[in-house]
């Protein structure tokens, strides 16, 4: 197969789909760490998680009685269970990192379709990367987005009315090492007035 066929398969809608999905799956879970980090009263959800764990490992000589197992398959069924009670809380800290994500993302991926029309749209809304609030009430927002950066300064009004919010300091730049794909806005709550000029004749 000749390279160019294969980046054409490789480019279809599904293929995109899929790897947006990856890399959403992948983004939900970084941003939960972060959130972690930025927030440290979310570390509270730990602790049901640790307490199973903990149960877990004190009662497995009783998950090894549950089942009456030959004595041939008990060394397999030994290492299964241990395998499990290592997993269990491995994808509960997975699952929990993702749900701590999806729950911070959702409402500010919301408005931005709200600020964004659908053909900007047309490759899926951009991924919420980080969140953080910084000096009061300054927010550091980063979106990974397949929107350009002209368009986000384009539609600077239209996410503040979306965030109710007004950008401070250096507003919108590229994140990481001016990586075309992650952009940073830098927002404080409530809108300021639009400069208007003067709304009246100096002659009267």
């Amino acid at each position: 197969m000749k390279r160019k066929e294969l980046v054409i398969i490789m480019e279809t809608p599904d293929y995109i789909k899929r790897r947006r999905k990856r890399k959403q799956q992948y983004l939900r879970v970084r941003l939960g760490i972060l959130q972690l980090m930025h927030v440290p009263s979310l570390n509270l959800v730990w602790l049901p998680i640790i307490a199973g764990a903990v149960f877990l490992w004190v009662e497995k000589d009783m998950v090894f009685k549950f089942f009456d197992v030959p004595g041939l398959l008990f060394p397999i069924y030994r290492c299964v269970v241990m395998a499990l009670v290592v997993l269990i809380p491995i994808l509960c800290v997975i699952a929990m990192l993702d749900v701590i994500g999806e729950r911070t993302a959702r409402t500010d991926e919301a408005k931005l379709y709200i600020a964004f029309s659908a053909k900007e749209l047309r490759n899926g809304c951009p991924i919420l990367m980080e969140k953080r609030n910084v000096k009061g009430d300054v927010t550091i927002r980063e979106f990974y987005s397949d929107i350009p950066m002209k368009s986000w300064i384009e539609k600077k009004e239209e996410l503040a009315d979306a965030f109710n919010c007004h950008f401070v300091g250096e507003q919108i730049f590229y994140g990481g090492k001016s990586d075309g794909k992650r952009i940073v806005i830098v927002t404080a709550k409530g809108r300021k007035p639009v400069p208007r000029g003067n709304l009246y004749d100096d002659e009267f």
